[in-house]
């Protein structure tokens, strides 16, 4: 079943900020996971571009919208102790993430296994395509800061949660917060049914 929800109006940071931004965007097409991950990297690069839009709250991670158009977003998040998404899925929009301060850990959800959590430290980039399921935890750091691109922009997000232990997909607005109301523990180890 399809969801779609209404678009929400986020404002930049700053339009200055914004209009450097897209200075590193060099198609008018929507962007590849592998794309996107080299456009974070890049962007980290530039620290004038993304230390403004640094928030610290203890209560609930922060994000800033550093450039948006019809093809990509781009966001600064702030991350604090205790802060975590639990696991989710972008939708149909592909994700580059670079950490830029602290350290975070990206939770895989596998079939058969358990993952160990991949850890980002500064400078450590992932990416996936859209549908790609993971979270992400602060390990270190106050705040822990990641930088994130989605192309197309993220409109639907999937928070997956254990309900009477079936793995269930709830869509939610890609522009709101992701609680972690989720699957605890960084990796998890699914069993295939038979």
């Amino acid at each position: 079943m399809a969801h779609a929800f209404a678009p929400v109006h986020v404002d930049h940071y700053s339009p200055e900020l914004a209009a450097r931004a897209a200075e590193f965007l060099d198609h008018d097409e929507v962007y590849e996971a592998p794309e996107l991950e080299q456009l974070v990297r890049r962007i980290a690069e530039h620290d004038d571009l993304w230390r403004p839009l640094i928030v610290i709250d203890r209560e609930r991670r922060r994000y800033e919208l550093l450039y948006d158009d019809d093809r990509i977003d781009i966001w600064v998040l702030s991350w604090m102790p205790g802060q975590r998404t639990g696991f989710h899925d972008h939708d149909l929009s592909g994700v580059g993430v670079v950490c830029v301060q602290g350290a975070l850990d990206e939770g895989l959800l596998v079939l058969g296994g358990k993952a160990d959590p991949i850890r980002m430290t500064p400078g450590v980039s992932r990416n996936g395509p859209g549908g790609y399921v993971h979270s992400v935890a602060h390990v270190a750091g106050e705040p822990a800061v990641s930088i994130h691109a989605y192309s197309p922009p993220l409109t639907v997000v999937g928070q997956y949660r254990d309900v009477g232990g079936r793995l269930t997909r709830e869509p939610e607005h890609g522009r709101k917060e992701l609680l972690d109301r989720s699957i605890r523990g960084d990796s998890i180890e699914l069993q295939p049914s038979n």
